[in-house]
């Protein structure tokens, strides 16, 4: 080795990237140490052997080799890839080939350099999966933030309907005694007059009186907080009771209401006013199914086989998409308008049934609408 070369490789040997000089056949014919060390050989015995052998333990040059590239093109090549050296193990390799020209510009030689990029790459990689981490933390948060404000905005809703509640059973309180002094009026009035005319106008303004002192102890018995007492109840006169407070609702939507109500059920052991908290729920979900009107059905039935007795609502409104149905019972879930719901009410009603043994599942109907089905068992002994 002349001075020159000594020089070469003295200065080479410095470059920790791994560096080579190969010929047409893609003999080696120099090598700097960080590349005879990747191979882990001596300098020496590389020389004038194959670099796809010597490197990269193959028997022919690599697939889509860039220094075949080069030698045809004239051209500086490169690529980034994973490769296998002959430890085995897996490296992430910069490869990049220098022609270098001779005589008629033809190509007689190519420097090879290989720079590992492993560790850079890995942890591009790490920061990349980092970014994408951070990002979905960021739509999960912001997912989250929509949550917390739309249950905000639902537990104001809650509160105000709560007030409304309260509001309403103060009113029913004030209008019952005028409405019983009327009623004992019409009364006296009915015994002194002597027209029949007059008579049956009297007995028409009783008839409403009543009803409406019917409606308004209705909504005073629903009102009263409950106790959580429990006693054998007859369903079909809480139906029926909850049912009064809604009627002026069926008429001005032009809902056609149908009961069947199977009067061999038994008596079942319940808290009255949370099963008639369940009921109206019922109803008036279906009634705001229905804004062009139609027809909801109830119907009660006893199943011998469970030992239940089994409530149906059903009607035939806009229904439930198929792909909210599992969320219904879910706190806060509507499908309702912004406003108009705020997504207790079956939550609820499950809670209220399951903590009566009992159960409440959607069916779904061979046509548009939807079908409720609440089971609640048959008490033996109470």
């Amino acid at each position: 080795m002349d001075v020159s070369e000594r020089f070469l490789q003295t200065a080479l040997d410095g470059i920790h990237d791994c560096i080579n000089i190969v010929d047409k056949n893609f003999r080696i014919i120099f090598v700097n140490e960080a590349a005879s060390k990747r191979a882990g050989k001596n300098w020496r015995s590389l020389l004038g052997n194959t670099c796809y052998a010597q490197l990269w333990g193959k028997s022919a040059p690599c697939e889509n080799c860039v220094t075949r590239k080069a030698f045809e093109t004239g051209k500086p090549q490169q690529t980034i890839k994973w490769e296998i050296s002959n430890d085995g193990k897996k490296h992430f390799m910069e490869h990049f080939v220098f022609p270098i020209a001779e005589k008629e510009s033809t190509v007689e030689y190519t420097v090879e350099i290989f720079r590992d990029i492993t560790e850079r790459k890995l942890l591009e990689e790490e920061r990349e999966q980092q970014r994408l981490e951070l990002g979905k933390r960021i739509r999960e948060l912001r997912h989250a933030y929509e949550e917390l404000k739309s249950l905000q905005n639902q537990l104001l809703q809650a509160e105000k309907m709560a007030s409304i509640g309260l509001l309403a059973s103060s009113l029913a309180h004030e209008l019952d005694t005028p409405l019983t002094t009327i009623s004992g009026y019409c009364e006296l009035l009915a015994e002194e007059i002597q027209a029949d005319h007059a008579l049956g106008r009297v007995k028409t303004i009783s008839e409403q009186v009543i009803k409406c002192q019917k409606t308004i102890r209705s909504l005073l018995d629903f009102s009263r907080k409950s106790n959580g007492e429990r006693k054998l109840c007859n369903i079909h006169p809480l139906i029926n009771s909850i049912l009064s407070l809604v009627e002026h609702r069926l008429i001005i939507h032009k809902i056609k209401l149908h009961t069947l109500f199977d009067n061999q059920v038994p008596l079942i052991f319940v808290d009255g006013n949370q099963i008639q908290q369940v009921i109206l729920n019922l109803v008036n979900n279906a009634v705001d199914a229905l804004p062009q009107g139609g027809d909801i059905y109830i119907e009660t039935r006893i199943n011998r086989e469970a030992k239940s007795v089994e409530l149906i609502f059903e009607d035939n409104g806009i229904g439930i998409p198929r792909e909210k149905q599992k969320h219904i019972f879910s706190p806060f879930f509507t499908t309702k308008d912004p406003g108009k719901g705020t997504g207790l009410g079956l939550s609820i009603c499950k809670n209220i049934i399951s903590a009566h043994g009992g159960t409440i599942t959607l069916e779904n109907r061979a046509v548009k609408g939807t079908k409720f089905v609440i089971s609640l068992p048959v008490s033996e002994t109470p």
